[in-house]
């Protein structure tokens, strides 16, 4: 685990930030849910390649967004097994607590619907859209 990630991890842990960015001394905190603090970051305009990244729980459609960012390394404290794939697929580097079958809903009855959103999908690009769209329908 490189330093800039371990340095993420730890302020994640002790701080209690949901997610963190990290490249030399730059770093970069949120302590939003889900994937907002991934789309604010992807939206700002700023350049996020060879970043590391340590967050709460990567899914799926967090492993896009993660892709899209340009990030170099992540950690999770939860990871979907798809995740992992999709990760390492596009040589970014996976660190993680523990691995799972699949990220559930909120009541851990189901898939969570951002999962849902973005089955089927193997391009970072195409995911987007259906991100955005579940957030929408979640929000109604």
């Amino acid at each position: 685990m490189h330093e800039d990630l371990a340095r993420a991890k730890d302020l994640m842990k002790e701080k209690g930030y949901t997610c963190v960015l990290t490249f030399g001394e730059i770093t970069y905190t949120s302590d939003e849910e889900g994937l907002r603090p991934l789309l604010d970051w992807m939206y700002s305009g700023n350049k996020f390649a060879g970043y590391r990244m340590a967050d709460k729980v990567i899914g799926r459609a967090a492993a896009f967004l993660n892709i899209l960012l340009g990030v170099r390394e992540v950690y999770a404290d939860v990871m979907s097994e798809p995740a992992k794939a999709i990760l390492e697929e596009n040589n970014i580097t996976v660190n993680y607590g523990t691995l799972v079958p699949e990220i559930l809903n909120k009541t851990m009855d189901g898939p969570n619907p951002l999962e849902t959103a973005v089955d089927g999908i193997t391009d970072a690009n195409d995911s987007i859209m259906a991100i955005e769209l579940a957030i929408k329908r979640m929000n109604r």
